[in-house]
């Protein structure tokens, strides 16, 4: 009888027990860790060991059931690598729903390629990628894998749960190191167990956490460093191919990107001299600049540079010169050349950019903060940003993405953090004028003229820079009409100046705007444009939401009736104060004529669960009155007809 019961023991063990520790039967997952989830992590470990001052070794090991369709991203394997990097002892199980081993992932599966794409020259940047393709749900996968790495610039920070609609049922972070070389972290919106020792002159730091419910996907969230939990880690000792740095504060960091671009700023004397002749005549110096600026986006282009070193050090100002291309970095420091032969003093400056990626801790030097490269150009009343990688955006114009935050200007003696600006909602504006010709059919013939300043301008950015035929596809999907709209002509124009301004003219028609009752009309006021806030924030909603930046939308609408109509539309001048903006809705009528005025103010800012009951009160009296029916009355109604 003991062969049939070791065959048996041996069948549970191969169920419930994969690679050799773990229970992957979906059923065992609580039922609070699988609400609002996508995917549940069983377990998520990544070790690191620092080797030395200049090599260390990632261990990762982690098992993620799938649950629905939605989740299968979270199956997707991605592990990037470069020169300086190498994947070594995969391994990977795919499990049924019960936790039953259906397949062993082979070598061969796992694909290689080149991080390439069509603005990327020169990269090392390669990914060993895989998706498992299963239709059924749920199922699991588990993957192990080392990563080692040679050369020291930063470490990933360790988000456990990832990204929205993922929990998690157990997870571990830990990093073995030399006292000699050793590292800081930061704790983020969580109270992770921590254990710290210290043995034989090496530092053992442990975090670990379990049960972390899924956060459930909400528009206009924060930062998600802001609320997910997360451990920031950074090196205070870097060496990469050759040079070495000391990370522990801002300005020493910016002591090794000095070292970087020290001395890759000559050019060739026959540009020095154009540079002259180009500004000598001009007196202001921001007007010099933005010749030199304007010279600039003329002869390059925008390629990604990303090769060992070159991922961090620009290609020198005289390479850029000769070939006319270059990165963030190299176009920036580029331009930082071209300004010097002028007589102007600008600074290389580090920024993260994007909703998600920004100089945040202050108090925390690490290389993965920033992503991005702009110019600093500091004048006598003000101070210039440059983005030096768009050849068609004004002078002086930086993205809503890098404004309002800290930059770190590269000095000769180290980095300095520094706030970029950010343009207040008076400035932010959106100003529509609109004429609508209602006619007795119900149709209406309609004219947009649109101007977009500052932040505001991106709204209009893609168009400048599409086809015709592009524009008006794009044009036809994003006016904001619940009738068929069709376009007869339109212009847009790049108007920008002393701040960015674009400008928009469209004529068209609305087919069936108006429903006819009798000797009355009904239709609702057309403004066109899409808001880009939410019309109403759902009671149960967990997140605060975040506005970036303040806006205006100035609008003013003019309906001009049919031959012997009259409104019955009201007069109306109303005001809608809040703590999330303020709000004006006017009603001016003549015989012939409804003059509809709004003016619609949006404060940035983050606003908490406290704040929603007055914004959705806000939101709900904005609504009604932009969405209350206009009636007109023929004065003339037409007899009606003989039957007989």
């Amino acid at each position: 009888m003991k062969k049939p019961i070791l065959i048996l023991l041996a069948i549970i063990v191969a169920v419930y027990v994969a690679d050799g520790q773990h229970n992957y039967n979906v059923n065992n997952i609580a039922d609070s860790l699988q609400k609002n989830a996508d995917a549940v992590f069983r377990f998520y470990k990544t070790s690191y060991e620092r080797n030395s001052v200049d090599k260390y070794t990632i261990n990762v090991h982690y098992a993620v059931s799938i649950l629905n369709q939605n989740g299968k991203r979270v199956a997707e394997l991605l592990v990037f690598y470069d020169r300086n990097s190498t994947m070594s002892d995969f391994k990977g199980f795919l499990y049924s729903k019960n936790g039953n081993l259906r397949a062993k992932l082979k070598k061969k599966e796992i694909k290689d390629y080149a991080i390439n794409n069509s603005y990327t020259l020169f990269s090392d940047s390669r990914v060993k990628y895989f998706m498992p393709v299963v239709s059924d749900y749920p199922y699991t996968i588990e993957y192990k894998y080392t990563i080692e790495n040679k050369g020291v610039v930063g470490f990933q920070t360790w988000m456990p749960q990832k990204w929205f609609n993922i929990s998690v049922e157990d997870a571990e972070l830990s990093f073995k190191t030399s006292a000699e070389f050793n590292i800081k972290f930061k704790e983020l919106n969580h109270d992770f167990i921590k254990d710290i020792a210290f043995s034989d002159g090496m530092n053992i730091y442990k975090w670990s956490t379990e049960n972390l419910k899924a956060i459930e996907y909400e528009p206009n969230a924060p930062n998600y460093l802001d609320f997910m939990p997360a451990v920031l880690l950074s090196p205070n000792e870097i060496v990469y191919e050759g040079t070495n740095g000391d990370f522990s504060s801002w300005k020493s960091y910016g002591k090794w990107t000095s070292n970087l671009i020290s001395g890759r700023d000559e050019l060739p004397e026959e540009t020095i001299g154009y540079i002259k002749d180009l500004t000598d005549t001009i007196d202001e110096k921001r007007d010099k600049a933005k010749a030199i600026y304007k010279y600039m986006q003329n002869r390059t282009r925008y390629v990604n540079i990303s090769l060992g070193i070159g991922g961090f050090q620009p290609i020198k100002a005289m390479d850029v010169d000769e070939k006319g291309y270059g990165d963030c970095k190299a176009l920036s420091n580029y331009t930082k050349s071209l300004l010097k032969c002028a007589g102007i003093d600008s600074y290389y400056s580090e920024i993260g950019t994007g909703r998600h990626q920004e100089i945040k801790f202050t108090d925390f030097a690490s290389a993965n903060q920033t992503n991005h490269i702009i110019l600093c150009v500091p004048m006598e009343d003000d101070t210039v940003w440059l983005e030096c990688t768009n050849q068609k955006i004004p002078f002086g114009y930086i993205s809503s993405g890098s404004q309002g935050r800290y930059a770190l200007l590269i000095k000769s003696d180290g980095g300095e953090l520094a706030k970029t600006p950010s343009f207040n909602a008076n400035q932010n504006t959106r100003i529509s004028n609109i004429i609508l010709d209602i006619k007795e059919s119900g149709d209406a013939n309609f004219k947009i003229n649109t101007e977009y300043n500052n932040n505001l301008y991106s709204e209009i950015f893609a168009l400048l820079n599409s086809s015709v035929k592009e524009q008006k596809e794009e044009l036809l999907k994003n006016l904001s009409s619940s009738k068929i709209v069709e376009i007869e002509s339109f212009t847009v124009k790049d108007k920008s100046g002393s701040y960015a301004k674009g400008n928009l003219i469209i004529n068209g028609k609305i087919n069936n705007l108006a429903s006819n009752a009798g000797a009355r009309m009904f239709f609702e006021p057309e403004f066109f444009h899409r808001n880009q806030f939410s019309d109403y924030i759902y009671d149960d909603r967990k997140l605060d939401i975040f506005v970036p930046f303040s806006y205006s939308y100035i609008d003013t609408l003019r309906i001009n009736l049919p031959q012997n109509y009259f409104s019955e539309y009201p007069i109306i001048k109303k005001h809608l104060n809040s703590v999330y903006g303020h709000y004006t809705f006017e009603v001016k009528q003549t015989e012939e004529t409804i003059i509809i005025t709004r003016k619609l103010l949006i404060n940035n800012g983050r606003y908490g669960h406290e704040f929603f009951g007055e914004i959705n009160e806000f939101l709900r009296s904005v609504s009604s009155y932009e969405n209350k029916k206009i009636i007109i009355t023929n004065k003339k109604p037409p007899s009606p007809q003989n039957k007989f």
